[in-house]
């Protein structure tokens, strides 16, 4: 990964610091929502699995949750739950994102931390996403 501003903090008089890491961020405080179809996509929940932190869209390592556009009414309802419990756990704190490589998409890999520890497995816990890469058929339409 190229070198350049990934890491924003906050300093005691509110004055935004930046520094470079090669290959992680430590988060500031945000407020997080669902992307729109047609805007500008800066931060924001695109799914369960993908979201934009400045400008950047992320893929997040090694879960892989329900399509938006599924093929069946379950998995896109899963898809929605995901989707929001993502934009849940992000709404608790971002902490940490730690950058591993690009998927054939062009989508930044990455793990991310919030107050209550990594996301991916959250995830998974909760039953909104299967780990990735997997075998066999997908579990959403049964």
């Amino acid at each position: 990964m190229s070198r350049r501003c990934l890491a924003h903090t906050a300093s005691a008089v509110g004055v935004a610091l930046c520094a470079v890491f090669p290959s992680q961020v430590l988060a500031q405080e945000l407020t997080w929502r669902l992307c729109l179809p047609d805007e500008r996509r800066v931060t924001c929940v695109v799914d369960g699995d993908t979201l934009w932190y400045e400008g950047t869209k992320i893929r997040l390592i090694g879960i892989d949750t329900p399509e938006v556009q599924g093929r069946c009414a379950a998995e896109r309802k899963t898809a929605d739950q995901a989707t929001q419990y993502l934009t849940k756990l992000l709404n608790t704190g971002l902490r940490k994102i730690e950058f591993d490589g690009e998927d054939r998409y062009g989508r930044a890999l990455a793990r991310l931390w919030v107050k209550s520890g990594e996301i991916g497995p959250a995830m998974l816990a909760a039953g909104l996403a299967e780990p990735y890469p997997r075998r066999g058929p997908r579990p959403w339409c049964g």
